[in-house]
Parts: structure tokens; sequence; C-alpha cells
């Protein structure tokens, strides 16, 4: 195959893919629109949504014409933009384990009910507050390394409107990828339980200066069982997380291999 691209191609800076890929470039253009459109659709795939357009990303690096593109015309800035990505990324992962140990510790002290464990809930809730902390600082962090791939990609972010050559194809997936996390990072550091309802399931918790009605089985075992609900929904996301995180790392890898390719 000729990769050598034409005088033309390079003033403009685009690039022309053999009709066998443009499939992959037409996949990653519909990948990255709902990807931008998931934040709004209040469904629970924006991971798996951005994993799959970081894989269909990683195709289009793969094909030798698209990648002697982003050679020749490619920007060092958005291997900074996917460093940050996956730093952002893989501290997330951090956070929800510890904001999964605290619900855990919670979850024990319930079930338990008997014998003050006073401490043990108060260091449980500073812990989550801690969590909770974090994942709105890695929210805002996201946001900003959003607004740096948006100007990479030279297009109007509400109107989707990326540049045609391939920096501005990679920028706008780094966009689009971090604006799923973004959401997320946001819906996490809400999705805790409320203290006040966790003190009405077990009497000692007046010792925090949250009065209790007194507790009965039911009450106990419900708030147990929605406990254990959101550390499995916690998992799952984490989950999600590290599947991102590795996508980035993968891509930041590709993307290295060609800049550093001659």
């Amino acid at each position: 195959m000729h990769l050598t691209m034409s005088s033309a191609e390079k003033r403009a800076g685009r690039f022309r893919l053999p009709r066998s890929t443009l499939s992959s470039r037409a996949h990653l253009d519909i990948n990255v629109r709902k990807l931008w459109a998931w934040p709004a659709s209040g469904d629970d795939d924006g991971l798996t949504r951005a994993e799959s357009v970081l894989a269909t990303l990683g195709g289009l690096l793969a094909e030798p014409r698209a990648a002697a593109a982003l050679r020749a015309h490619g920007d060092d800035r958005i291997l900074d933009v996917f460093l940050e990505l996956a730093d952002v990324c893989g501290s997330f992962g951090r956070a929800l384990l510890a904001l999964k140990q605290s619900i855990t510790e919670l979850r024990a002290v319930v079930q338990r009910r008997h014998g003050d464990a006073t401490a043990t809930v108060a260091t449980a809730l500073r812990a989550r507050r801690r969590a909770e902390k974090e994942i709105r600082r890695l929210a805002a962090a996201i946001r900003r390394v959003s607004r740096d791939a948006t100007v990479l990609s030279d297009g109007d972010s509400k109107e989707r409107c990326p540049r045609r050559d391939m920096t501005g194809i990679v920028a706008d997936v780094a966009a689009a990828t971090a604006a799923a996390p973004e959401a997320i990072f946001r819906r996490c550091a809400a999705m805790s339980p409320d203290v006040s309802a966790v003190a009405q399931s077990v009497p000692w918790l007046a010792r925090l200066r949250v009065p209790p009605p007194p507790a009965t089985n039911k009450v106990v075992s419900e708030m147990a069982a929605a406990l254990e609900s959101l550390e499995e929904r916690i998992g799952e996301i984490k989950r999600g997380s590290e599947k991102v995180f590795r996508s980035l790392l993968r891509t930041r890898v590709s993307l290295l291999n060609i800049h550093s390719s001659f």
C-alpha cells in the first residue's frame, strides 16, 4: 500500500482512507455521537460506550494511512490529554475503592446492630466524605481535560463539528471520552447513603447526635440491603472504569508509537 501523502493533502492536513477502512471511521463517528449524547440519556452504559469508542479508535490508528496522516500532522498535546485522562481515571478507581470500603463497614455495623460501634461508624463516615470530596475533585479535573481536548478538536462542543484531520478525530474522541466519566463522577459523589437513614437503623447512632426512632428488624434489613446494593453498584462502576483506564493506556501507547516512528 502506498502510504506517502500528496502535497495537497499535507498542506490541507487531511488524509484519505482506503475504502476498506472507511467503515471503521464511520463506526467511530457513530460511537462518538452516542457517547456525547449519553449523559442526557439516563442510561448506565456510559463507561461501556467510552470503552467501545476507544476500541474503535484503536482500530483506526492501526490503519497505516491513518497513522501516516497523524504522524505528518499530529499534535503532541494530544498525548498529554490522554495521559491526563488515564491519570484521572486511575485515581477514580482508587477513590471508588475507598468509597466501597466505607459502605462495607457501614453495612457490617448495621447488620451487627448490637454494641457500641460509634467510633467505627464515625471512621467509615469520614472515609466516605473523603472519597466523595476526591471524586468531586476528579470531576473538575476531567472537565478541564475535556475542554483541552475540545480546543484541539477545533469544533463547536454543542454542534459536534470536529476538524477533519486525524488530530481533530483523536481529540474529539478524547473530549467525548472525558464527558462520560465526568457525568459518572458526579453521580458517584451523590450516590452514597443518607447518614440520617443509616442512623435510623441502629439506636446507638444517637451518640453521633442524630436521634433515631426505635429500630425494627425490618428497618435494619432494608438498610443493610440498600447498602449491599450500593456496594454492588460501586463495584460495577469500578470494573467499568478499570476497563476504560486500560483502554486509555493502550490508546496512548498507540499514539506514542505513531509519533516516535519515522
